[in-house]
């Protein structure tokens, strides 16, 4: 039988798993807004349309609904359920303990609740968020025993994390994190980001802005204090290394008048203060402010900037990395020497989008795999609690190379466009007028060939391509289905894409596609983890003049290998871009304009193309190319 998962907070969204594989749809790119939540826009209204779309869409009946327990309580169309059990059910909101296997899901009566209206008979199942993202990042994998961890900013009762055991069809709980003890990668990371970039949503901005620093070794130790106290360090020193005191003595933190002085006892800064605040209190605390001054324990006192263009910031930003990936580093080898039979790591939250952290943790020796679902992120919170409820028998088996695809490309096909029908003729007459009418021209290939050398002698030519095709991503990342893509042969290329088409800031990454079977002739490092763009590489020095528009500040570079068997065409094109230019490496972003989500409309696609520089949109399966 089927089950249908539902999120409320940001990055909402709902989701369908069955036997015949998964379906997602996010809220974001069906009303045009990002990270939006249970009560932005339209979503009351649209989630019921939502939710029968999938239960059309199921290979069987639907009889199972989970709905993840983190919302907004402004959302109109929230189980009565639901609040009462994250409201006032004091063992539910319990973090660690024994007691945490019977936190993780609840069995709740969907009664007054108006979408499950049509669906019969179910039975209605609220999840712990971070057992979503677990059950997402473990169900998702195909491994059969896997070590999985979830850490993100915060979910409910400021719980930051979850540790869990997979074996076989079992996903067991086993430790909790909270924000009042640490790690608080999230929250800190998140806090930085919205001093500098002006949004919690901006960590992805600040990863990239990290490039551009320097590690400050005096501002490390309060930045580590920060992340994780002294007092947490101490009591699981197997979990996080205890910092050297002599280090910490004199620091303080300015917010706005006040210094909070290191406080030897709890190791921390706003830690002793927060002892007794409420769960709110401390997140918000950690989370929406990020210091304005910090004294370090030479009773230097440094002014911390609001923009990317102040060194500052760019030093922050690459010292707060710096810090983060020695905690995660530590905390992950201290689980690893714990659960010592786990050779497979799952790894989910948003803590999960840090590509260089990842790589670190794929490159130590560890684990054999480091696996993490394309939409590590809220946006897989909905997919994250259908699977931890679903049956065995309604999570897709999951044993070859290619099954990340069926993850990765699960979100619904480009919308504006009649369904494909793979044995008849496309009718173009229409979208041929609509371009007409703004000064623009459709052309057909034959054949894949002519299609894809088509394609290939504009990207030659120093021109932009949207290249759109299949299931829309799942998550933040493009993955060649709904992509901006030029060559990375020529100077510019990079400014081109980025500054000029998507109106981006100048330190934004960008990321290379390379075919698989060539990769190490230009990157060096986790070649086997690159599939989906969550695992930083290096380019090797001999390349670096040759890549240098695909390529970090810092010599690293966000790779995504294709094969021939999970993208054909875009291999294809790879090679066919090689043979005029000698290098078979292209650019990718996805394809959206600034600050909006990617785009999922035809609509959308001739607007990039009529508004920007954008040169030509591709659709592949038609065999079009709009120019």
């Amino acid at each position: 039988m089927a089950t249908i998962g539902m999120h409320f907070g940001h990055d909402a969204g709902v989701a369908l798993t069955d036997a015949g594989g998964y379906r997602v749809i996010e809220a974001e790119r069906r009303l045009g807004f990002r990270h939006v939540c249970g009560s932005n826009g339209d979503f009351p209204r649209e989630a019921a349309a939502w939710l029968a779309e999938l239960r059309a869409r199921a290979a069987s009946p639907v009889t199972r609904i989970a709905v993840a327990d983190w919302y907004t309580p402004r959302c109109q169309v929230l189980p009565p359920a639901l609040v009462e059990l994250v409201g006032e059910d004091a063992r539910w909101t319990a973090t660690g303990g024994t007691g945490l296997a019977d936190a993780v899901t609840r069995v709740i009566k969907p009664l007054d609740w108006p979408l499950a209206k049509g669906f019969g008979d179910i039975t209605l199942t609220a999840v712990r968020h971070h057992y979503a993202h677990a059950a997402l990042a473990y169900y998702t994998s195909g491994a059969r025993k896997a070590l999985v961890l979830a850490l993100d900013g915060t979910g409910n009762y400021a719980e930051c994390g979850m540790v869990c055991l997979g074996d076989g069809d079992q996903l067991t709980p086993v430790m909790s994190f909270t924000n009042r003890t640490g790690p608080r990668f999230g929250l800190v990371y998140e806090a930085l980001a919205r001093r500098i970039h002006g949004s919690q949503f901006d960590t992805g901005k600040l990863l990239g802005l990290t490039a551009t620093g320097e590690t400050s070794a005096a501002l490390l130790p309060v930045l580590r204090a920060m992340l994780v106290p002294q007092s947490t360090r101490r009591a699981s020193p197997e979990l996080y290394e205890p910092l050297d005191e002599d280090r910490l003595t004199g620091t303080a933190l300015c917010y706005a008048d006040t210094w909070w002085e290191y406080d030897p006892d709890s190791g921390g800064y706003l830690d002793a203060g927060l002892a007794d605040s409420s769960d709110d209190d401390v997140v918000h605390s950690f989370g929406s402010v990020f210091p304005d001054a910090i004294r370090t324990a030479d009773g230097t006192a440094t002014a911390i900037g609001t923009s990317p263009d102040e060194r500052i910031c760019r030093d922050l930003a690459a010292t707060l990395q710096t810090a983060v990936e020695q905690d995660l580093t530590q905390l992950v080898t201290g689980l690893s020497r714990r659960f010592p039979s786990y050779a497979t790591l799952c790894y989910a939250g948003g803590c999960a989008l840090n590509i260089t952290a990842n790589s670190l943790l794929a490159e130590s020796g560890q684990f054999t795999r480091v696996s993490v679902p394309t939409c590590c992120d809220d946006s897989g919170i909905a997919l994250g609690a259908a699977l931890a409820v679903a049956g065995p028998a309604d999570r897709p088996a999951l044993i070859g190379r290619s099954d990340w695809a069926s993850l990765a490309y699960a979100g619904p096909s480009l919308q504006g466009l009649d369904p494909l029908d793979p044995g008849a003729t496309f009718p173009a007459e229409d979208l041929t007028a609509r371009l007409r009418g703004l000064g623009l021209s459709l052309r057909r290939a034959d054949d894949d060939e002519e299609f894809v050398q088509a394609v290939a002698a504009l990207l030659a030519e120093q021109r932009c391509v949207a290249w759109l095709e299949g299931g829309l991503e799942t998550g933040p990342r493009a993955l060649g289905h709904r992509s901006l893509l030029v060559s990375a042969h020529w100077p510019g290329a990079r400014r081109y894409v980025s500054e000029t088409i998507k109106q981006r800031e100048w330190f934004r990454p960008v990321a290379p596609i390379c075919p698989e079977e060539v990769a190490d002739q230009y990157f060096a490092g986790p070649l086997d983890h690159t599939e989906t763009m969550l695992f930083a590489v290096r380019v090797r020095p001999d390349r670096a003049e040759q890549l240098a528009e695909a390529r970090h500040i810092d010599g690293t570079a966000r790779l995504q290998t294709v094969r021939p068997d999970t993208q054909p065409l875009l291999h294809r094109l790879c090679h066919a871009v090689a043979a005029r230019t000698r290098l078979p490496v292209l650019i990718n972003t996805s394809a959206n304009g600034g600050g909006r989500p990617i785009l999922n409309h035809v609509d959308e696609a001739i607007e990039l193309l009529a508004e920007t520089e954008l040169d030509a949109v591709a659709l592949p399966e038609r065999r079009l190319i709009a120019e």
